[in-house]
């Protein structure tokens, strides 16, 4: 059995999210759709799945087949997945290679704008924030979810999953006009980077303190966090193996 592993990035706009579902149109759907058209039988596996409307700069996928895949297959593949979708490389690995499994960690990046700096042509791609934004004060709060710590009040858990989750880099930067927010875990539960910026966010507009924020990593409260940012400024930025 061959394994063959794909660097995609993708536009999430037009997407509902990375996992195949009934009747709405995702980034697995569409590969499937396009690979069935020039290949038999074969095992798609990837490294995780991203919510409606998030982007990725890199997300990696392992395609398993019997059969021995030219530049040409790749090629083709690339052509028929379109503009949204894009192949960046590609590599012949061992069969035992899993791109979830194997993935030592995972860096998300979140893209903000004050308002008044905003403009139409790019509104899919960062979010516009209207209260005021201070990096400063951003950078006293960033370092509060490093380590291994509860996530409970940051996702809607499933039954039974492990709320814990190990922050490796918790890290705001300004470029020009936006305020950039990089994380870097082990992984991610549902909706956990969204929450952990708007919470941050929320520290701003006096909504919840930075002890509350770090009490509920200790000790979780009954209910989570009500902060969440919009999707459409988050990318799956890096998988690191």
């Amino acid at each position: 059995m061959n394994n063959y592993k794909i660097d995609i990035s993708y536009d999430g706009s037009l997407f509902h999210g990375f996992q195949k579902q009934l009747n709405v149109r995702t980034v697995q759907s569409k590969i499937e759709e396009s690979l069935k058209l020039i290949i038999g039988d074969y095992e798609l596996n990837y490294a995780g799945r991203t919510d409606a409307g998030v982007h990725a700069r890199s997300q990696v996928l392992s395609l398993k087949t019997i059969e021995n895949l030219s530049p040409s297959f790749f090629n083709s593949l690339d052509s028929l997945l379109g503009s949204e979708i894009k192949i960046k490389k590609y590599q012949k690995v061992k069969s035992s290679f899993h791109p979830r499994f194997d993935a030592k960690s995972r860096v998300y990046k979140y893209f903000l704008q004050a308002n008044d700096k905003g403009a139409p042509y790019n509104r899919d791609y960062r979010y516009l924030v209207k209260a005021s934004i201070e990096l400063r004060q951003l950078k006293t709060i960033e370092k509060i979810f490093l380590g291994k710590k509860n996530f409970k009040n940051f996702s809607k858990l499933r039954k039974g999953q492990d709320p814990y989750r190990e922050i490796l880099k918790s890290e705001w930067s300004k470029h020009n006009d936006y305020f950039i927010y990089t994380i870097e875990g082990d992984s991610f539960l549902h909706n956990m980077v969204r929450s952990i910026v708007g919470t941050q966010l929320a520290v701003l507009e006096s909504k919840v303190t930075k002890k509350e924020l770090k009490e509920s990593l200790q000790q979780p409260i009954k209910t989570r966090f009500n902060f969440i940012v919009p999707a459409h400024g988050l990318y799956l930025w890096k998988i690191k193996y």
